[in-house]
């Protein structure tokens, strides 16, 4: 046999049902929004990634004109090839980095 609530037990009981709820609801929500932030923050470091990869290289290729300069075995024709690649390779970096 079960005793009847007091009115005040009621309302207490309410006020802890609502509280219940509102947690919920807060804990799916902070859910959905650490699952955002981190779906964007891996495809911002995925794009960092990218950049740099192709960072490295467009430096390896300046390199490359560059020891050929030195070693004075590259044309001219050559060597603006490789500066155009390795600017190439700098501007696509540049442009990933934009969309991440």
């Amino acid at each position: 046999m079960t005793t009847p609530l007091t009115a005040l037990e009621r309302d207490l009981l309410a006020c802890v049902e609502r509280l219940v709820t509102a947690c919920e609801v807060s804990a799916k929500e902070l859910s959905g929004l650490e699952e955002r932030s981190t779906t964007k923050m891996q495809r911002q470091m995925d794009g960092i990634a990218q950049c740099v990869t192709l960072l490295i290289r467009s430096q390896a290729v300046s390199l490359k004109a560059l020891r050929g300069l030195l070693n004075e075995e590259a044309s001219y024709a050559t060597l603006d090839e490789q500066l155009s690649r390795s600017l190439s390779l700098a501007k696509d970096a540049e442009e990933r980095l934009r969309q991440s």
